[in-house]
């Protein structure tokens, strides 16, 4: 089993970027991405090509925003990795659309106005116009992107510049999986769904409440796709606070605030294969621990109810406060505050840990967690949790998935073969 590089070094960030990411990073782990990312034209005409007609790959394309597709292909994992050669002007919006057009007109779905348009070519059709918006609001907004309050003038909230917890975070090492895998992959490959970096932008501002503009600089340095108004919009527009919520009393100082990187995992990444391509030190864990690594030196403390609200200091993406009832059933509204113990020690919620030790395999929470009570009889998707006792998790409840396992996670999705796969074929 690989162990866990150090904290890299700015320097080492933006030398690993080289224009062509990796199959996963030294240490043999990380999943292969469809694109190369040649530069220039005729690259990216190439994988238009390829992804539009030979991979066929638009039916199962998800919006980079559409939190609410869950499953095997969803917008962690099924965007059209079109995003750097935009970026660069290798290719143009309307190019793309184009082909798309094509597309519908000869495989797309009937419809009255005879377009035969899709429920996903009109999704990716809308992510191009958001794009437009972030650059044509950039006109508006000047140089009040780049302050502190954003382009909505936030005040009243109390920004940090530690560079002990800025380097936890862009290292991936912040006791939080789906963060510490988002993070590992940005630094590996330059790249991140869009989904999982408002995730982890959204951490840093609002649980580590650093200087944002500290975690847009730094993808900026990181990202292969990288443009200021689509960077920066992203940051000042979607995460950072409004007002609103700040004279509501955000942040949240007593446990995690950005509960999506608690509940998202469980839709997104429901056999974990994203998060343990990034995290090997977690593949020996059972999937429900991997998942919530701190439950093996922590108990629960305190039912707490975390249901959003118009203006609630929880949950940053705002759909998720006027989606619940019929996108979030499986989440009954409540969370479990937790006392962190000794490693392995007797008062620990788990027990089927083997060797494994928080803070010497895995960071301890960079701040303090929260088990999330999950009805997995409502998931709407095939996942792997539920294989472990389930006194030991009273916070979730339902029948285990079709990939639970009594053994570990790794074991569930061949992770560990997938890895030395892509060492092999990354050289």
């Amino acid at each position: 089993q690989a162990s866990v590089s150090p904290a890299p070094t700015a320097c080492w960030l933006c030398s690993s970027l080289s224009g062509r990411p990796s199959s996963g990073s030294r240490e043999g782990v990380g999943r292969p991405q469809d694109a190369a990312w040649d530069g220039g034209e005729s690259a990216a005409l190439r994988y238009l090509q390829h992804y539009v007609w030979e991979k066929d790959g638009l039916p199962s394309y998800k919006g980079a925003t559409e939190s609410f597709n869950h499953g095997d292909n969803n917008s962690v994992n099924a965007g059209t990795r079109l995003s750097p050669w935009l970026a660069f002007g290798c290719i143009s919006a309307r190019t793309v659309m184009e082909e798309v057009r094509k597309y519908e007109r000869t495989r797309g779905r009937p419809g009255g106005n005879g377009r035969g348009k899709t429920t996903t070519t009109y999704r990716l059709y809308k992510e191009l116009i958001f794009r437009d918006f972030l650059r044509f609001s950039t006109l508006v907004w000047k140089t009040s992107l780049f302050k502190i309050g954003g382009p909505f003038g936030v005040s009243g909230l109390e920004w940090r510049r530690d560079m002990e917890l800025f380097d936890r975070w862009r290292a991936g090492r912040t006791g939080f999986p789906f963060v510490d895998a988002g993070m590992r992959e940005l630094a590996a490959t330059g790249y991140m769904s869009h989904l999982h970096r408002q995730c982890c932008a959204a951490f840093l501002i609002r649980d580590l409440r650093l200087d944002w503009r500290m975690g847009a600089e730094h993808f900026e340095c990181c990202l292969v796709d990288y443009t200021p108004d689509a960077n920066w919009g992203n940051w000042a527009y979607r995460i950072l606070q409004r007002p609103c919520l700040v004279a509501a009393g955000c942040p949240v100082r007593e446990h995690a605030t950005t509960l999506e990187v608690l509940a998202w995992p469980v839709v997104h990444d429901s056999r974990l294969q994203h998060t343990l391509a990034w995290l090997p030190e977690l593949r020996d864990l059972p999937a429900d621990i991997a998942r919530e690594p701190w439950r093996t030196a922590s108990r629960p403390c305190r039912r707490i109810e975390v249901k959003p609200y118009k203006d609630s200091p929880l949950w940053f993406c705002s759909a998720n406060r006027v989606n619940w009832q019929y996108e979030y059933a499986w989440l009954p509204g409540h969370a479990w505050t937790v006392s962190m113990t000794q490693a392995g020690g007797q008062e620990a919620q788990v027990s089927r840990c083997g060797s494994f030790r928080l803070g010497r395999d895995y960071p301890e929470p960079i701040v303090p967690p929260l088990n999330v009570e999950v009805d997995f009889g409502r998931l709407p998707v095939d996942h792997a949790w539920g294989a472990t006792p389930p006194g030991e998790r009273p916070h979730t409840w339902g029948r285990p998935g079709r990939y639970a396992a009594a053994g570990n996670a790794a074991s569930a999705i061949d992770i560990g073969a997938a890895g030395e796969k892509m060492q092999a074929a990354a050289g």
